[in-house]
């Protein structure tokens, strides 16, 4: 069995200069060694969690479980975070299995109960991790700050969880999302235009990326094309007509016209893949990653006859409290418009009910 990791938060200094990098540049991979975190002093009845090996979230996580005494399993999803990962189809059983097997946690601890985020339940068949590892998979709270209460009172009964995204998390994404159209539109303006042009352009994206974080959510249009259509168009207008105002040439029009239109649809378009309660339905991101698990515009379809009665598994597993059971105890999707598509209620049903 491979040495346990020690439990490292990266509190300080240090701490707060790799959480301002992977803040701006959370786009890219930010991995952390795969394998074991111990927390405390464990014994073989305590209880073992599983996470991405992401450096951000197991330092999140990491701040938690430091008050009990467990085990924490680093899976190697390529140092992308849960929620990324499992809809990409980069944290599945696959990774599971392989964290039990770096681990060596099956020494350790009596049980055979692993502790997954919500989040990963697009992405990993609980039923098939029983069968290729032996071990059983419950599924945490979505958020990690409501752990310690699940812990306290619901340890290990899965409880109805819907995912939010608060201002504070969208104005965090926005930062790391401005990144994009920084970069395509910064660099091709400051070569048409000159560098201030790629440096106002570059600004400008960041700018915009979080104050359309704080406002999409509110906007009257759906989420994606609906959204990032009126933004370019409106942008592009402004643009315009701010250069014309400033008494600029056609070229000046033009290229600031262009400019902010194209920066408006990139962020109209990509803003929302990043989000937990719209990704899975973008078209655009599904069609850059063919890895997710469901097609955009996925909606479940029960099978009565095979679905359970009472079974509300699927009910409290969906991210969005789109599901619920029907008077004759089977399950249906009570609200399209707000399933994710995600293929949790899927991967999750015990009887393979739902398609």
């Amino acid at each position: 069995m491979p040495p346990a990791a020690p439990a490292v938060t990266h509190r300080g200094v240090g701490g707060g200069v790799r959480s301002a990098a992977q803040l701006v540049f959370r786009s890219f991979p930010f991995p952390t060694e795969p394998g074991l975190r111990v927390f405390g002093t464990p014994d073989r009845s305590s209880p073992v969690f599983v996470t991405s090996n992401f450096d951000y979230t197991v330092r999140l996580v990491s701040r938690v479980l430091e008050n009990y005494d467990c085990y924490l399993l680093v899976a190697p999803t390529g140092g992308v975070n849960v929620w990324c990962a499992s809809a990409g189809g980069h944290f599945g059983v696959d990774e599971v299995e392989a964290a039990i097997k770096l681990s060596g946690i099956g020494d350790l601890v009596d049980h055979h109960r692993l502790v997954l985020p919500r989040l990963t339940a697009p992405g990993v068949d609980p039923k098939e991790v029983r069968s290729r590892t032996g071990w059983r998979v419950v599924f945490g709270p979505i958020d990690i700050d409501e752990l310690p209460g699940w812990l306290d009172e619901s340890f290990p009964r899965l409880v109805a969880d819907v995912v939010t995204f608060p201002v504070a998390r969208r104005v965090e994404m926005g930062i790391g999302a401005g990144l994009w159209p920084a970069g395509l539109l910064g660099v091709p303006a400051a070569i048409i235009g000159g560098w201030q042009a790629g440096l106002l352009t570059a600004g400008l994206a960041y700018v915009l990326s979080v104050l359309f974080a704080v406002a999409y959510p509110r906007l009257p249009a759906a989420p994606g094309l609906p959204q990032a259509v009126p933004l370019a168009g409106v942008l592009g207008v402004v643009a315009a007509a701010t250069a014309w105002g400033s008494g600029g040439t056609v070229f000046d029009i033009v290229f600031w016209a262009v400019t902010l239109a194209l920066m408006g649809l990139l962020i109209g378009l990509d803003f929302p893949s990043w989000s937990p309660t719209d990704v899975c339905k973008q078209q655009l991101l599904c069609f850059l990653y063919p890895a997710t698990l469901a097609p955009a515009g996925f909606l479940p379809t029960v099978d009565e006859p095979a679905c359970v009665d009472g079974c509300d598994i699927c009910v409290k597993i969906c991210p969005k409290g789109a599901m619920t059971l029907q008077d004759n105890h089977k399950a249906t999707l009570l609200d399209p418009d707000g399933c994710l598509s995600c293929f949790a209620c899927v991967q999750q049903c015990p009887v393979d009910a739902i398609s």
